[in-house]
């Protein structure tokens, strides 16, 4: 886990804890919780015991931790986040397509482009939109579990879909008949029928990305391929939360993103969520400051909260139960001197086990 969370000493926040675990019933129709703290109340805390939540064996629902203070995250524009959130998923196949366009705008190394990408731009290049639905229907695939707005977006999805379900070979055969001209089998001869590949699970063929950096010739250029780079992303996403929703994002110290990742967790993923085309989808956001979303009219997805400080029967739970320190402490006082604050209280707990533990011995016959 990128933060640090000890079960052994979580007190106080069991009813947003609780809250949470709500947010992730499909019943529930809000989907985006905020929490806003002022520093050192545990925000840091309460997220690492929802992602320590999801990461349990009986519960095993991909989450993802982004902290917009941590120097050793990429989260400073639309692409860091879009690769730090793939790679935390952990699902490559899923991001096959969105790996492939990100190779072909950046300093990819010749032949770069696989077979699966070749495959995804003849589709683009042979195909309209009905002509695809017409093959979804001929290889008996479901046209509406397709995800994507555009042509391309459609076509990468249909790739990936097929390749998770073991239904290249059909894919691909149906694309040779009704394209004959073009060879539908360049770098996918494994996918044939009668390769003993063919029978193979389909995380043999993963793309990576090769992590360069975009080029693009102007800002019409960088706008298009923001677009199409969304567009898988989102197209990915869509298809990993209907095979194992909810998927929980959570956006840590929020007060601290920079203008452009900004600008795409407004503009792309609230947007997206708010437009229902990502049900199920469970978004934390927490800091110092929280967004105000007003502009995305979204209220019915929101819940909004706050950490409040700890009183006296949470201050003496915090120091006898989970740090095991009392030597008759005054909790008024202790309430008092640290406001209540979680920060503070660990101080003075770090500070009373290290007074009870220290060795004076060694100036006892001094």
């Amino acid at each position: 886990m990128s933060n640090i969370y000890n079960p052994a000493l979580f007190v106080n926040q069991e009813r947003k804890f609780l809250g949470f675990q709500k947010l992730l019933r499909p019943e529930t129709r809000q989907a985006v919780m905020l929490i806003q703290a002022t520093k050192d109340m545990g925000k840091t805390w309460l997220a690492g015991r929802m992602q320590h939540h999801c990461q349990e064996p009986t519960v095993d629902l991909p989450a993802v931790y982004v902290d917009f203070r941590n120097p050793r995250q990429d989260h400073h524009d639309f692409l860091g986040l879009v690769r730090l959130i793939r790679q935390q998923l952990n699902q490559s196949a899923y991001f096959n397509q969105l790996n492939e366009i990100i190779n072909s705008y950046s300093d990819a190394p010749i032949g770069a482009v696989s077979g699966l990408g070749l495959l995804r731009q003849n589709i683009v290049t042979s195909f309209s939109l009905d002509e695809i639905r017409s093959i979804c229907m001929d290889i008996t695939i479901n046209y509406e579990e397709i995800s994507g707005e555009t042509l391309s977006a459609r076509a990468g999805s249909l790739v990936a879909y097929c390749q998770r379900r073991q239904l290249l070979t059909m894919l691909i055969s149906r694309c040779a008949e009704l394209r004959k001209h073009l060879d539908w089998w360049d770098g996918l001869d494994a996918y044939k029928v009668g390769t003993a590949v063919s029978e193979q699970p389909t995380d043999m063929a993963i793309t990576e990305d090769n992590m360069g950096i975009l080029h693009t010739d102007s800002a019409a250029d960088q706008s298009r391929v923001e677009r199409q780079i969304n567009d898988a992303f989102f197209a990915a996403l869509t298809a990993l939360v209907a095979d194992r929703a909810p998927v929980v994002l959570l956006f840590d110290s929020y007060e601290a993103i920079k203008p452009d990742a900004d600008r795409w967790l407004r503009q792309e993923l609230l947007a997206r969520l708010r437009d229902s085309h990502l049900s199920e989808l469970v978004i934390i956001v927490t800091g110092r400051q929280t967004p105000d979303l007003s502009e995305l009219n979204m209220s019915n997805l929101l819940v909004q909260t706050r950490l409040e400080p700890f009183d006296e029967d949470i201050v003496r739970e915090y120091f006898e139960e989970r740090r095991k320190v009392s030597l008759g402490l005054d909790w008024r006082t202790i309430v008092v001197t640290s406001g209540g604050v979680p920060g503070a209280l660990a101080m003075m707990a770090d500070h009373a086990m290290a007074t009870t533990s220290a060795d004076d011995d060694f100036f006892n016959d001094l």
